[in-house]
């Protein structure tokens, strides 16, 4: 924090005025002259007795307000300390005391800081966020003030990536992409919340020390002191404060800090996070993250280059659109959950949850998103799949019992689903690393494949039943056989996590995609490649084999399905009646319709011949992650985000029922090969084993 003064230092580069302590020009980045210490306002300070002598002394057990007991001193610093205490009114609840002195202050300065000390405490007050401490009491007693908080058992996000560059010397000097992705979504899920009330708040001093992080890994956004509300119409902020590195040039006085100020230090956050890289050494001046050895990388690069870009309109404009694109590319990273968002962000590349097609019917595999049921739409925007904890044939009639059984033998969220030819067996596959092959008529596990060493993403059975494919996060597909888990094949020639494949019809090669931009055929029983797809300008996300063995369809986040010759291999043509990313296609089982579907909340149905369009079904209110074509050609399971599979008719897209029983996200659905029963799996880990026809 730092006050406006009338000796500022101009910038040699571009004559921008900055303020006095400044080290670079927060314009251009430009090297600031340096000046003597004698005449920079506040340098005496550096020497001035330590205003923290009067803070951090309160004993143990003492009693705070005849109510809080002090159980311990948490930290100290220039004006405060903050101590662990129970509050003996309420069961001894554990809370956080802030504690201020006022002690060496001038009287402006008291002013001020009594003021940040109550803004705070009126701000928290009123808000109710995941993110958010609670504040239960503020009171001023013996010359302090004090403020009585949630206590959140953890570290910051300073703490916690210096002890990780502590425990991995050897490694990155940043944290994995797949927590930054995660850290970014709560971060910009609860600056979008702040941002959302009336009139909006602006935090103005995100920064890693000020995030706290539990051992779970949930993050909660503290000290609220020099947060203010958005005044619309004001040029600029009345007191200029801000995090040097962090803070957006707006912050130093130039202009009133909006919500893309917030913006800038997200940006400037996630890429210190990311890289080590410490913004307040080079401020405004952000390198490159990595040398782009995945696609994802780049994606988030574009994201974070955005978001501290120094002309503020060149931002991303919302909490809500970085959000879901730091969404998509956390599932893509297949380690986030995604809460569902609308907003897109201007002239990005954006990410979707994938999903995979397997076998001829080409079980989808897709990356699911946590999303609350939504309310039942009759004509929703071009979209996903629904299931909330109930059946239901129309909104009028009863619930009908379908359900056979349950299979819970997976720990974690399941994304690989496929019925074995004969209809005897199912495959599953998930987070926990394992396959396991099961009996489809009583649920009973048969044996447990455990030869990938990450999360499994897609499974297929061969058409004559005797071999499993499966693909995993550790990049590799492996084949296998069904009766005995004995490892026939390891492809290796993907670079990053497999999460589709799908086998010929003869059972001779199989097709697959991992996170880039083509889909790769190999033999199945020996692994040596046979051809590389290409043609897409975006990371495929679903391959599928024709049922005649014909064609190869691929289904990519550049919002186009490519149909392939497998005599050339080479494109026939391109489909592109989707509005946003496409994430999963089946084939019907007569080979002359496809089914694709994605983030624009539609299921389309088209001439495989051509790619003219037949049909749209428009009633799911999320996205669709899954598709599965019946073996008698007459209907279509859907299935995604919204948590509901949704079953229609496949020449005239009616509505047939919508199943509801999943209580979190459906990432697989498969028919069975009589068309009577279906299987749908999801975040939960359960797999449910149902029948179309109500009991």
């Amino acid at each position: 924090m730092y006050k406006d003064d009338t000796t500022p230092i101009y910038c040699d580069r571009c004559g921008q005025a900055n303020r006095p302590q400044a080290r670079f020009c927060f314009n251009c980045g430009q090297s600031l002259p340096e000046r003597p210490p004698s005449v920079i306002p506040g340098a005496e300070r550096e020497t001035a007795p330590d205003l923290s002598t009067n803070t951090g002394k309160l004993p143990l057990n003492h009693l705070l307000r005849q109510r809080y007991r002090i159980v311990a001193l948490l930290g100290k610093g220039g004006m405060g300390a903050v101590y662990r205490a129970q509050d003996i009114q309420f069961g001894d609840r554990a809370v956080a005391i802030k504690e201020m002195s006022q002690s060496g202050l001038s009287p402006d300065e008291i002013a001020e800081a009594t003021a940040a000390f109550k803004q705070e405490a009126l701000l928290l007050a009123n808000l109710l966020h995941p993110n958010l401490p609670r504040i239960y009491d503020h009171f001023s007693e013996e010359g302090q003030w004090y403020l009585v908080m949630d206590f959140i058992e953890g570290e910051s996000l300073e703490q916690y990536l210096l002890r990780w560059q502590r425990e991995h010397p050897n490694g990155p000097p940043g944290l994995p992409i797949a927590e930054v992705l995660d850290i970014g979504i709560q971060l910009s899920s609860v600056l979008g919340y702040l941002h959302s009330r009336q009139p909006p708040i602006i935090f103005r001093d995100l920064k890693p020390s000020n995030v706290m992080r539990t051992a779970e890994g949930h993050l909660y956004l503290i000290d609220f002191g020099i947060a203010r509300h958005f005044k619309p119409g004001q040029v600029r902020d009345t007191r200029a404060f801000a995090s040097w590195g962090y803070a957006a040039p707006e912050q130093y006085g130039k202009a009133q800090t909006t919500p893309r100020s917030d913006v800038y230090s997200l940006g400037a956050t996630l890429h210190h996070l990311l890289t080590g890289q410490n913004p307040t050494q080079s401020p405004f001046r952000f390198t490159a993250i990595h040398s782009y050895t995945q696609p994802l990388e780049y994606e988030l690069e574009k994201l974070i280059m955005l978001m501290v870009s120094l002309d503020e309109q060149q931002r991303p404009a919302s909490m809500a659109a970085i959000k879901q694109e730091l969404q998509r590319i956390a599932a893509l990273q297949t380690s986030s959950q995604l809460v569902n968002q609308s907003q897109t962000l201007p002239s990005l590349t954006t990410a979707t949850p994938e999903a995979s097609a397997s076998a001829a019917a080409a079980t989808p595999v897709g990356a699911a998103a946590g999303a609350t049921p939504p309310e039942p739409v009759p004509t929703p925007p071009p979209g996903a799949s629904s299931i909330t904890p109930r059946l239901e044939v129309s909104p009028s009639t009863p619930t009908p019992r379908r359900r056979l059984y349950t299979y819970s033998g997976h720990s974690e969220r399941v994304f690989a689903l496929a019925w074995s030819p004969d209809g005897r067996r199912l495959v599953s596959g998930g987070y926990d690393h394992t396959l396991q092959v099961w009996d489809a008529t009583t649920g009973r596990e048969i044996f447990a494949y455990r030869g990938h060493q990450e999360p499994v993403r897609t499974a297929a059975w061969s058409p004559d039943g005797t071999y499993i494919a499966s693909g995993s996060n550790d990049h590799t597909a492996h084949v296998w056989e069904s009766a005995s888990g004995r490892r026939v094949t390891t492809f290796r020639g993907h670079q990053d996590s497999v999460i589709s494949l799908s086998w010929s019809p003869d059972g001779r090669l199989i097709v697959s995609a991992s996170l880039s931009k083509q889909a790769i055929v190999w033999e199945a029983l020996t692994g040596k490649r046979v051809a590389t797809l290409r043609g897409h300008t975006s990371l495929v996300s679903a391959v599928a084999w024709s049922p005649d063995g014909t064609r190869i369809a691929s289904a990519s986040l550049d919002k186009t399905v490519r149909i392939y010759d497998i005599s050339s291999w080479e494109v026939i043509f391109v489909y592109q009646g989707h509005a946003d990313s496409v994430t999963t296609l089946v084939w019907s089982p007569d080979s002359t319709r496809i089914a694709s579907a994605g983030e624009d909340k539609t299921v389309q149905v088209w001439d495989a011949a051509n790619g003219h369009h037949i049909l749209t079904y428009t009633n799911h209110s999320d996205e669709v992650t899954a598709l599965a074509w019946s073996p008698d050609g007459a209907r279509i399971a859907s299935a995604g985000e919204d948590k509901t599979v949704q079953v229609w008719d496949a020449s005239s897209g009616d509505h047939l029922l919508t199943y509801s029983e999943h209580p979190e996200d459906v990432n697989a659905v498969a028919w069975s090969p009589d068309s009577t029963r279906l299987a749908s799996a999801g975040d939960d880990g359960q797999i449910h084993v149902w029948q179309v026809t109500a009991a």
